[in-house]
Formats: structure tokens, sequence, C-alpha cells
């Protein structure tokens, strides 16, 4: 089963990040490597960082059959891949290392990373930031518009890694039945004609949690990992109904109570984990 992360071009609160244009400047030089080369100083790093301590494969030279063909994509620059994967590292493996032990990233985690340089442009007005297929591999996009410095750049892809691993655990161990319970009025498939503020009023942490209660669960997960507990607080307080605050705090718990009782995680030490190394990375 494949999942995609998309956003809405219409709810701009959301996320607002710059370059959003379906025109690309393509850059061949990393479009068809030599076969049977010599591993550069890239593939070494890589080898050091990934594949040896996690068993995941980082692709990042262009491969069209790792991507849809019926897009206009661009690679990823290769200056920009250790920097991507160094800040993943950082800010999404360690801090689950950390707290959950590496035998459990291992066995969960997924096992390659599919780098692309742009967006995938589609025709309902939204853009496909992320695909996960079968749980094995991640697929990142718009990785050419990556900067260090931009709290919203990388939270927005850090969400999307978190967003897709969320997705892994609940086809593991599926989450509580009262989550579906809380709101079951609100999904719809034109979640994308919802802004950021109608989305949290309806109790709802962003337009695609709507689409359905797989996403209404993992985009609740990836949110308040990404935005630490004061930072969710705030999102949650931008609701301008009582419903929704309340549906949204709701939700927050059963996510807390979930990792602690499927998976021996503490949510809020996680949380603290990962807000405070993406905090360290993007100074």
């Amino acid at each position: 089963m494949k999942h995609r992360y998309i956003i809405t071009l219409l709810a701009a609160g959301l996320i607002t990040l710059a370059g959003c244009s379906k025109k690309e400047n393509l850059d061949v030089s990393n479009l068809f490597p030599e076969n049977n080369q010599a591993p550069t100083a890239l593939d070494n790093w890589i080898t050091d960082n990934y594949t040896k301590p996690y068993n995941i494969e980082i692709k990042y030279k262009w491969d069209p059959f790792a991507v849809s063909t019926d897009k206009t994509l661009v690679p990823v620059k290769e200056n920009i891949v250790i920097p991507v994967m160094d800040l993943i590292r950082k800010t999404w493996i360690d801090p689950y290392v950390k707290e959950a032990g590496l035998p459990f990233f291992l066995k969960y985690c997924p096992k390659q990373f599919v780098l692309v340089g742009s967006a995938k442009f589609n025709s309902n007005g939204t853009i496909t930031l992320g695909e996960a297929e079968g749980g094995k591999t991640i697929q990142l996009l718009r990785l050419n518009d990556f900067n260090q410095k931009d709290e919203a750049f990388v939270k927005f892809m850090l969400h999307t890694i978190h967003h897709e691993f969320a997705h892994i655990m609940h086809q593991t161990i599926f989450y509580p039945r009262e989550f579906k319970a809380l709101t079951p009025s609100g999904y719809t498939g034109t979640w994308n004609n919802t802004s950021l503020q109608e989305a949290l009023d309806l109790g709802f942490i962003t337009p695609y949690a709507r689409s359905k209660a797989d996403e209404d669960f993992v985009e609740m997960a990836s949110t308040m990992l990404t935005e630490g507990k004061d930072g969710f607080e705030k999102i949650v307080n931008k609701s301008t109904t009582a419903t929704g605050k309340d549906m949204l705090r709701q939700k927050a718990e059963i996510v807390r109570t979930y990792f602690q009782k499927s998976w021996k995680i503490d949510f809020d030490s996680l949380q603290l984990k990962t807000a405070t190394a993406i905090a360290e990375a993007i100074r």
C-alpha cells in the first residue's frame, strides 16, 4: 500500500515554503549515473552513516523506476544529500534510538529513502512532498529547496518522515478504536478545500487529517513530535471552538497512550528529545 504525504496549495496556513512552482531547472549531471562506477565520497558517507548502522539504503542517483513517470521531477543535487540525511539522522533516528532502543528502530524503520529534488504537483491543487511504499520505502521530494536554517522547511520534511513512520507503526499494531469515533463526520474526500483554521475548529490538526482516520492519527503523532509540547499546544489554541480544542486534546492523549501501551515508548520523552534535536539543528 502506498501512502502519500500531500499538502493543499489553497490552505496556505498549513506551512508556506518558498519556490512553489512547476517550473524546475533540470540539472542532468545526476540523471544517468554510470554503471559499476567506484563509490564516491558521498557513497562512502551513506554507507558509514546509514547502510552499516541501520541497514537503510539511500537512493539519490536518478532512477526512473523509483519515481512516478507521469510527473515532471528533477534529481536531488548531490551537495544537498549529506546535509539532509545528517539532519534526519540527528532529529529522527537518534531520538527514536535513544528512547525506544536500537532493536526497535532496526526492526520497524523503512529500509530505503528515495531523494528527489522537486515536488509533485497534482491536478487537484495539492503538492506531494513524500510517499511511502509498503512500509519499506520513504520518498522525500522538493529537497533542492532544503535550507537547514529554514525552520518551516526542516519541520515539514521531518513531519513527512514522522507521518510515514507512524503509518508503519499503526499498520503493525492498530491504534485504539475510540480515535475513529471522536470526529467521524469530519472525514472527507475533499479535505483539500479545507483551510487550516477550519480544520482546527473541527478538531483536526491539519486539513490532510480530514482525509481519513489513519491520516488523522499519523498527522497528530507527526505534528506533536515535530512541534514539541509547547508548539503543539499553541496550534491547539488557534482553534476558535471549544469542541475543536477538546477533540484535539483527546486525540493527543490517545496518541500518547498508544505509544506507551503498544510500544512501551514514553511519548512525552520522545517528543522532548525530538523537539530538542530539531532546535539544536536549526540554530
